[in-house]
């Protein structure tokens, strides 16, 4: 890896065809947004100063609850001298965040909950429970959501009408589809149909907006004292000191369960993103309920396929000869007529690889990816053959067969559940090195409100609402436990899932499992805290001891004796665990445990498993456990963008960097023939954060799909990260 990775470096250092005058712009800078952290009390004196030294810098939103300090826009030499300020502790430009694009409610138990009745004899549906939604906003006048709308705030628009955007090109309805799963009560239910939904529209038109209006919804939802606060949107910088982060931890901090989506960018390491980094609240990632899936047949293997939003059903019986047409354009599709069409992705939109597939007479058309893992496309307007996606590595399988020899496909069905998702991110988180996901939730073919009715999508954005329904009815029939007891008993009464119904997810993965309601309604035992990271060991560390308290509590009436097993040994890892004791009724015993590692056993990796308590009355409460064996390896650039600015030849690029690195250069390379075009940048000994930068690029191509790669050295790991970017966009100011 390292002796590739020079060779790289010297070809871009000597080989490559640099852009004539390439320079950083330090003049006419443009307006950046950004977040500043105040010492504590001193916002008063802070505006004052800023009123008298900056005149030209303004303050945008102030927040006391989850974030102590204010948003401020300016230019980034203002802003930077501002950061100078004795009472500021630090400051984060603003980030982009999105949203995440049968029947899972009582696969989880949800309809359990109904034989239970709270200490007001109401049976148990989240009624009481207030749950904010900090999304695209909620159609508050859809049937199965009108009567459990109880008011919100727009922080996009700053008024109190939280509705979804209703722009023809731009318009949303993410925030109602998860509002849905949580309390809809209408011809569809949700997980608590009785709860109340407060909507904080934070995402704008096309489901997109900044930390800075998500941080202002997250304040609005602690002053509204809701009790339970949804966020399925994120980023993808996996760190734990994110503003976003930080604020849902000050949430918890004050009282109000926050529960957010992991994210979508799975199935790689390390691809959880902000906020679902914060490590107070709950992170979910996604797992299949009960599914039917399409599949199609080739060769006697059965490849699950996904159907894209917006095509004709996949009916059973679909036969045809399959043909490989490179990315579908007009001059792909000769002789396809009642045949079934493999496409790459790229090029051209879906509904246009769709529409040039069905003019030239095709049956259907499967498009698979052109980077690993999973995705889901999207087709608009109104089609007749079917269209579905695959991986890459199913993709180029099924290429490879097909351009040696004649091959006929044919479509049937195939169940899944309780799968882990593809596309669900994956943990841990960089720096605190805290196992996320915490726990999984169905996020796989979810139906559920839209505005106008009702739709079924995928997503990790789908599986955190099953979560937050489910602690709106905890919260009902506890009342008055604490928020560790709430989390925990979400958490630690999880259904570990297995592999191929083999080998058991990691903990990385999976976190502690599956959500089981009825287990978790019938549970009466809690820990604190629910997961042990073991942190990072290293060879040279020899034998590491790591001790821990846990603290358990009975929630019951009577008293508990409790075991500790650990029903997963690692070999390497030795466990010191308490004998069987006793814990009396409502209260809580603080317990020792320790880990010996012996790191000259262990190979570099990932080492995890659990310790099971289990009670004398069938309660079995997993905590998981996680290790890191050696330097951790984890991309070392995320987040990057990269467009145009309003000046000529002005460009601006983003990106962050989770730990420090000795250096890192941005090349640029045609996304066809990866034909090197040059380095735009290159800079050394850069710390951990956000880095914005401004560039004029005199000769840069013409607009387009570019590559970029982005190489980088951080300790003994070289290597590089890589982008699509068009760069006919102009780069949106956060």
């Amino acid at each position: 890896m390292k002796k590739y990775f020079l060779k790289i470096i010297i070809c871009l250092v000597f080989l490559f065809v640099p852009f004539k005058n390439m320079y950083v712009n330090a003049h006419e800078q443009q307006k950046q947004v950004a977040l500043i952290s105040i010492k504590d009390g001193m916002i008063t004196q802070a505006l004052k100063y800023i009123g008298e030294r900056f005149p030209n810098v303004t303050v945008r939103q102030q927040y006391t609850e989850t974030y102590y300090g204010f948003s401020v826009s300016g230019s980034l030499e203002e802003l930077s001298q501002l950061a100078k300020m004795p009472l500021v502790n630090d400051m984060h430009f603003v980030t982009t965040y999105r949203a995440h694009l049968e029947d899972s409610i009582p696969f989880i138990g949800a309809e359990e909950a109904q034989l239970y009745k709270d200490q007001r004899g109401r049976k148990i549906t989240g009624e009481g429970i207030k749950v904010g939604v900090i999304d695209t906003g909620v159609d508050y006048r859809h049937p199965d959501l009108k009567s459990n709308y109880g008011g919100g705030y727009d922080t996009i628009d700053l008024d109190k009408d939280p509705m979804e955007t209703k722009l023809e090109e731009k318009s949303t309805f993410h925030g109602t589809h998860v509002a849905g799963v949580i309390a809809a009560n209408g011809k569809r239910k949700g997980v608590a149909p009785k709860a109340k939904i407060y909507a904080y529209r934070a995402l704008g038109p096309g489901g997109v907006g900044t930390s800075e209006t998500v941080m202002a919804a997250i304040e609005r939802a602690v002053k509204d004292q809701v009790d339970i606060i949804n966020l399925s949107l994120g980023n993808d910088v996996n760190g734990p000191d994110w503003p976003t982060s930080i604020a849902l931890d000050k949430a918890v901090e004050k009282g109000v369960l926050a529960i957010t989506a992991a994210g979508n960018s799975g199935p790689g390491l390390w691809t959880v993103g902000s906020p679902a980094t914060a490590s107070k609240a709950l992170t979910v990632g996604a797992s299949y309920p009960p599914v039917l899936f399409p599949s199609i047949h080739v060769k006697n293997k059965e490849t699950i396929i996904n159907p894209m939003i917006g095509s004709a059903k996949w009916s059973k019986g679909i036969n045809g000869r399959f043909v490989f047409k490179k990315y579908g354009e007009k001059g792909d599709l000769k002789r396809v007529k009642n045949k079934i069409v493999l496409l790459e992705r790229g090029k051209l939109t879906f509904t246009d690889k769709v529409k040039n597939a069905q003019d030239a007479g095709a049956k259907a058309v499967i498009v698979f990816n052109n980077i690993d893992g999973n995705f889901i496309g999207q087709i608009k307007g109104k089609y007749t053959i079917p269209a579905a996606t695959i991986s890459r590595k199913e993709g180029l399988m099924i290429k490879k067969l097909i351009e040696k020899i004649k091959i006929d496909a044919k479509t049937g069905h195939e169940k899944k559940v309780d799968i882990l998702a593809d596309f669900s991110s994956r943990g841990p988180v960089t720096g605190t090195w805290q196992m996320k996901p915490d726990l999984l939730a169905p996020g796989v073919q979810i139906k559920s409100t839209i505005p106008g009715g009702y739709l079924a999508l995928q997503g990790t954005s789908m599986a955190s609402p099953h979560v937050a329904g489910a602690a709106a009815l905890i919260k009902q029939l506890h009342p008055d436990w604490s928020m560790d007891d709430l989390k925990s008993v979400l958490v630690n009464t999880a259904t570990p899932l297995y592999k191929n119904n083999k080998k058991m997810y990691h903990a990385y993965e999976q976190g502690a499992g599956r959500l089981d309601i009825e287990k978790a309604l019938e549970t009466e035992t809690t820990l604190y805290p629910m997961s042990l990271s073991l942190g990072v060991t290293r060879k040279a560390d020899l034998k590491v001891k790591k001790d821990f308290v846990v603290r358990i509590s009975n929630k019951s009436n009577m008293p508990k004796q409790v075991t500790a097993i650990n029903n997963q040994p690692a070999k390497g890892i030795q466990w010191v665990l308490p004998k069987a004791f006793t814990v009396p009724a409502h209260t809580s015993k603080k317990i020792s445990l320790s880990a010996t590692v012996d790191t000259k056993v262990l190979k570099d990796g990932f080492y995890d498993g659990a310790i099971t308590f289990s009670t004398n009355d069938d309660e079995n409460l997993r905590m998981p456990f996680l290790l890191l064996q050696g330097e951790p390896n984890f991309p070392s650039v995320m987040g990057f963008h990269f467009g145009r600015v309003k000046g000529k030849n002005r460009y601006k690029y983003e990106l962050y960097l989770p730990s420090k690195v000795e250096e890192y250069k941005i090349a640029v390379f045609e996304s066809e023939t990866f034909r090197l075009l040059g380095v735009i940048d290159e800079q050394k000994n850069s710390k951990r954060g956000i880095i914005k930068k401004e560039l004029v690029l005199k000769e840069f191509p013409k607009n387009g799909i570019y590559k970029f790669v982005i190489f980088y050295k951080r300790k003994q790991y070289e290597s590089a990260t890589e982008s699509y970017v068009n760069v006919a966009k102009i780069y949106v100011e956060d």
